[in-house]
């Protein structure tokens, strides 16, 4: 059974533009690896530093595998000057 990663992120002022960016990167690879089949992103309306995104995802260790194949990105980790935070990371199952 496919586990939904549920992520809730948000950008510092003025950088939603370049934290989307560094989102969609992500969701690239994700959507390109065999584990990962599916990756959608929300941006508030309100605020659109707020997003909110939707991975689906084989397992929590493949997705837990995939965030640290991130984190060993420097480049990646510089990206994250963007937002203002950590993600905040939940899973769940559909029902």
């Amino acid at each position: 059974m496919d586990v939904f990663a549920i992520v809730n992120i948000e950008a510092k002022d003025g950088r939603s533009a370049e934290a989307l960016e560094v989102i969609r990167r992500s969701q690239d690879h994700c959507l390109s690896l065999d584990n990962c089949s599916g990756f959608n992103v929300y941006q508030n309306q309100k605020d659109i530093h707020r997003f909110h995104f939707v991975e689906r995802w084989a397992s929590v260790e493949e997705h837990k595998e995939f965030l640290s194949g991130l984190m060993s990105d420097p480049s990646f980790i510089a990206s994250l000057e963007a937002f203002t935070s950590p993600p905040d990371i939940e899973y769940f199952d559909l029902r």
